[in-house]
C-alpha cells in the first residue's frame, strides 16, 4: 500500500527541508533559500560543512548523496518511504484522510515482513518467560528477578527467554513461528504453495534463522534471556540475547545487521527515553540494557545505549539531533572508563556539552536497580564531572603520586590532556587545579602548560591496513626481536593458520557468529604474510583464487597450499570459533606489549610502558571471561593495538 500522489505532493509542498535540516545539526547561511552544514548522514563525518540543503532537494559534496525531502528523512531515520511521508506530514501538521492512503506496490515497505516477524519472536519470547509452567525459563526468571525487573517491565520493555540447546540443530523458534507467519502470509494474499519458502526467506532476512549444514536453524540466541532492540520510533527490529548464569559464552549475542538493524546507529532505549529528552535537554549513555532500563525506571529517565558495538560517532551523531548534553555513565572497569575516554574525540567537532559520572563502590546503573536505590543513582548522576575535569581525576587516579617525581610525570600527562581541549578560557583554571590535587606550585605548572605544544592529531584507523606515511620505523630491537620464532610466537602462528582454515571452510560460522565482517582484522594474525592470506581468503571465493593474489614463491602462496590440504571442521560451533579469535586476539596484544617493554628496557625509555595497566586489566578480564570476543574489553583491546600500530 502506499500514499496517493496528491498526498505526497501536499506534503512535499508544505514542507521546507531547510527547517527539517536544522534538526539535524547547526546550519550556516549559503545564499538566497540555501544552507550548508556538517553532512548528518549515517557513515560520513566531516569538519568543513559541503552538505547543501535547499527547500526541496539536498546534496552533500562530501559523499555524494543527494535527493528530496524523503530520501533525506530515510536516510538519517532508517524509514521507508511511506514512513517518510507520514513523519513529515505530521511535522507539518496535515492529517491524511481515507482518500489519501491507496493501494498500490509502488510505496509498499518490502521490510515489513521483517517487522511482522520481530514482533511475533518477541511476543513469543515473552510468554516463554513469564509462563511459570516454562520450568525452563526459571533460571532466567530468578536472575531477572535478582535484578530488580518485574513481570510487568519485561512487558513494557520486550524482555523474555529463548529456547533450551538441544542436541542437533535447534529450531524452537522456527516452529513457534511457522502458524503466526502462515496465518499472515495468508492474509496477505501469498499463494499458499508459496508460504514455506516465504516464511524461511524471512526468517533469514530478519535474523531470526541462518543455513547451516544445508538446513535452516535457529540455534544462535539458544538458552539466552532475550531484550527486544527497537527503533526510535518504537518497531521492533532485532534482539540481544544475555547469557544466564553459568551460561555458554559471550555474555551477550546479537542480532545480525539487516536492512532493519544497523548497529552503528541503533541505540537502546531511545525510542522511551526520546519523549523526556526534550523536558531535561540532556542524554544518559550507559552500556548494557539493565543499566538504561534501571534509569528509564527511575525520575531521569533519559538514558540510552549501544546495540552490539561500542559508540560510534553515528551514534553520536543521531543523538545531538536531540541535545548536545551528554551524561556519560560507563561501567567502572577499564574497558568502561575507556569507552568514556573515547568521546573526546567528538566533544569539539559536535559541540558537546560532557560529564561523566563515577558512581561509588564501582557499582553499575543497574545495581541500583537490583538494591532498591534508584533514588541515589539519580543523586550521583546529578553530580557528575565535567568532562575535562573526569579526564583529569582519572589521570591522578590512575598514577603513582607518593614522590615528586610521580606527581610531576602525573602532572605531564594531565596537562596535555588540557592543552588539547579546544576551549582556551578553560586552561587555566584547570591548570590552578592540577596544581592543588598533586601539591605543585602553580608558576611552575603554568611554565610548563606554555612550553606543551599540542598533540599532533591523528587520522582515524581505516581499514586493515595503515598508509606508509603513518607508520614509523620500528627499532632495530622491535625489528629484531619481531623476526625472533620464539615458543609463544609458533603457539600464536598455529592457532592463526587454524582461524585461517575456518575461514577458507567455515566462513559461513563466522558470519553467522557475527566474527565477519564486524571482528576479525588482519591485524590479529601474528606474522605478516598470515594477515595478508586473511585479506586475499577475504576477497576470494575460493582458496585459488586466494592463490592467484599473491607471489607464488611467497610465504603467503606457502601457507595458502598447506590451507588446500586442510580439510572442513564440521563440529565447529560459531562459539568456539569466538573462542578461537578471541585467543588469537589476546596473544598478538601480548606479544606488542611484550616488545613495548623490551623496547623501553633497551632504550631506558620507560615512559613507552607508563599506564598500561588498563591493558593487563583488559587482557585478564578476557581471559577469565573465556576470550569473550564481543566484550567491551575486547573493543578496548582492539583499538589499542590500532593505536599502536599507527605508531
Amino acid at each position: 500500500m502506499g500514499w496517493s500522489r496528491e498526498f505526497i505532493e501536499k506534503v512535499r509542498e508544505s514542507t521546507d527541508l531547510t527547517d527539517v535540516a536544522r534538526d539535524y545539526g547547526d546550519t550556516k547561511n549559503a545564499g538566497p533559500g540555501k544552507i550548508k552544514m556538517n553532512c548528518p548522514l549515517p557513515n560520513h563525518s566531516e569538519k568543513t560543512p559541503s552538505h547543501y540543503v535547499q527547500k526541496e532537494f539536498f546534496k552533500c559534496f562530501g559523499c555524494g548523496e543527494g535527493g528530496d525531502i524523503f530520501k533525506f528523512i530515510q536516510l538519517l531515520e532508517n524509514c521507508d518511504f511511506n514512513e517518510s511521508v507520514q513523519r513529515l506530514a505530521g511535522r507539518a501538521g496535515l492529517s491524511p484522510g481515507p482518500e489519501d492512503w491507496i493501494g498500490g506496490s509502488a510505496g509498499e515497505d518490502k521490510r515489513k515482513d521483517l517487522f511482522v516477524a520481530i514482533e511475533m519472536a518477541s511476543e513469543i519470547y515473552i510468554n516463554r518467560l513469564l509462563d511459570m509452567d516454562n520450568k525452563d525459563a526459571q533460571k532466567a526468571r530468578s536472575f531477572l528477578r535478582e535484578r530488580g525487573i518485574t513481570g510487568a517491565m519485561c512487558q513494557t520493555y520486550g524482555i523474555g527467554y529463548s529456547f533450551p540447546k538441544t542436541k542437533g540443530l535447534t529450531d524452537g523458534l522456527i516452529a513457534s513461528l511457522k502458524q503466526p507467519l502462515t496465518k499472515y502470509f495468508k492474509e496477505s494474499g501469498t499463494k499458499e504453495v508459496d508460504i514455506p519458502k516465504k516464511i524461511e526467506s524471512t526468517l533469514k532476512r530478519a535474523g531470526l534463522a541462518s543455513e547451516y549444514q544445508d538446513k535452516t536453524t535457529d540455534f544462535f540466541f539458544s538458552e539466552r534471556i532475550m531484550f527486544t532492540i527497537f527503533d526510535s520510533t518504537n518497531r521492533p527490529i532485532a534482539f540481544s540475547g544475555r547469557q544466564l548464569p553459568g551460561g555458554k559464552d559471550p555474555k551477550y549475542r546479537n542480532s545480525p545487521e539487516t536492512e532493519i538493524y544497523k548497529k552503528n546507529e541503533i541505540l537502546y532505549g531511545l525510542n522511551w527515553a526520546k519523549k523526556h529528552i526534550a523536558k531535561e535537554d540532556r542524554i544518559i549513555i550507559c552500556e548494557g540494557q539493565l543499566d538504561v532500563i534501571a534509569l528509564l525506571e527511575s525520575s531521569l529517565p533519559v538514558a540510552v545505549g549501544p546495540c552490539g558495538t561500542a559508540m560510534t560517532e553515528n551514534h553520536v551523531k543521531k543523538l545531538t539531533g536531540y541535545t548536545k548534553n551528554f551524561v556519560l555513565s560507563f561501567d567502572s572497569d577499564a574497558a568502561g572508563q575507556n569507552a568514556a575516554e573515547k568521546f573526546s574525540q567528538w566533544e569539539e567537532k559536535h559541540n558537546l556539552q560532557i560529564k561523566a559520572a563515577t558512581l561509588s563502590s564501582g557499582d553499575d546503573p543497574g545495581d541500583y536497580l537490583a538494591q532498591s536505590k534508584l533514588d541515589d543513582l539519580v543523586q550521583q548522576l546529578e553530580k557528575a564531572d565535567p568532562f575535562l575535569r573526569w579526564r583529569i581525576n582519572r589521570i591522578i587516579h590512575l598514577g603513582k603520586v607518593e614522590t615528586i617525581e610521580e606527581r610531576v610525570l602525573v602532572a605531564n600527562s594531565a596537562l596535555q590532556i588540557v592543552k588539547d581541549h579546544h576551549e582556551a578560557m578553560y586552561h587555566d583554571d584547570y591548570v590552578r587545579y592540577i596544581g592543588e590535587k598533586l601539591d605543585l606550585p602553580y608558576t611552575g605548572l603554568r611554565q610548563k602548560f606554555d612550553e606543551t605544544s599540542k598533540t599532533p592529531q591523528q587520522k582515524a584507523f581505516q581499514g586493515n591496513q595503515l598508509p606508509p606515511q603513518n607508520r614509523k620505523p620500528p627499532s632495530p630491537i622491535v625489528e629484531n626481536q619481531r623476526k625472533a620464532e620464539s615458543k609463544e610466537t609458533k603457539i600464536s602462528t598455529t592457532l592463526g593458520n587454524r582461524v585461517l582454515a575456518v575461514l577458507l571452510h567455515n566462513r559461513q560460522t563466522l558470519e553467522q557468529g557475527e566474527i565477519l565482517p564486524n571482528k576479525l582484522k588482519a591485524i590479529f594474525f601474528p606474522t605478516k604474510a598470515q594477515g595478508n592470506v586473511f585479506e586475499a581468503l577475504l576477497n576470494s571465493q575460493n582458496v585459488d583464487q586466494a592463490i592467484e593474489q599473491v607471489d607464488q614463491s611467497s610465504e603467503e602462496a606457502q601457507i595458502l597450499q598447506e590451507l588446500r590440504n586442510s580439510k572442513p571442521n564440521e563440529s565447529l560451533t560459531a562459539e568456539i570459533v569466538s573462542k578461537q579469535v578471541g585467543e588469537l586476539l589476546i596473544r598478538r596484544i601480548k606479544n606488542e606489549l611484550d616488545l613495548l617493554h623490551q623496547e623501553a628496557k633497551a632504550t631506558n625509555n620507560l615512559e613507552l610502558i607508563t599506564g598500561i595497566g588498563d591493558e593487563k586489566t583488559a587482557i585478564k578480564t578476557m581471559e577469565d571471561d573465556g576470550y569473550d570476543l564481543f566484550s567491551s574489553e575486547a573493543d578496548f583491546l582492539i583499538e589499542w593495538l590500532h593505536e599502536r600500530l599507527e605508531k
